[in-house]
């Protein structure tokens, strides 16, 4: 068994080694290969972008290498806890911190737009129970009364 456990331990660090991710930005104009550690693998554009500007092509990479570097590190922890685990990998997600899909439902954040907006409305409140029957106190099981 602990044999199988070092085994298991060695090819996960070979395969970490080599591990990456590609991921194409939402616009649809970059894409990033990245490693878990940050490295760019490969690094695609297309032309359109180019047009945008200097600073549009800095965000759009930017964003698109930290989605390839989170879809990376979100890949060897999934390696991880089928190699070791899911009781190791919650060990490791407790020292190292969430995993990047963990952390985050949707990685990439809307601009907001310049509208403000609508306060949210206000429910009115349920007109109070006067009745003593059970079954006024289940539909208010708090008891405010």
């Amino acid at each position: 068994m602990n044999e199988e456990r070092m085994q298991a331990t060695e090819q996960l660090q070979r395969e970490l080694k080599s591990l990456t991710a590609t991921v194409e930005h939402p616009n649809g104009l970059c894409t990033v290969t990245a490693s878990p550690r940050g490295e760019i693998k490969a690094l695609h554009l297309h032309p359109a972008l180019l047009g945008q500007g200097p600073r549009a092509v800095g965000d759009v990479v930017t964003e698109t290498v930290r989605l390839a570097t989170n879809a990376a590190v979100q890949t060897s922890f999934n390696r991880m806890a089928l190699a070791l685990g899911d009781g190791m990998a919650i060990d490791v997600e407790s020292i190292a911190g969430d995993s990047p899909f963990r952390s985050t439902w949707n990685p990439v954040v809307p601009p907001k737009s310049a509208a403000p907006e609508a306060p949210p409305e206000r429910r009115p409140r349920r007109p109070v129970v006067e009745d003593p029957d059970e079954d006024a106190f289940f539909e208010n099981p708090f008891g405010r009364r």
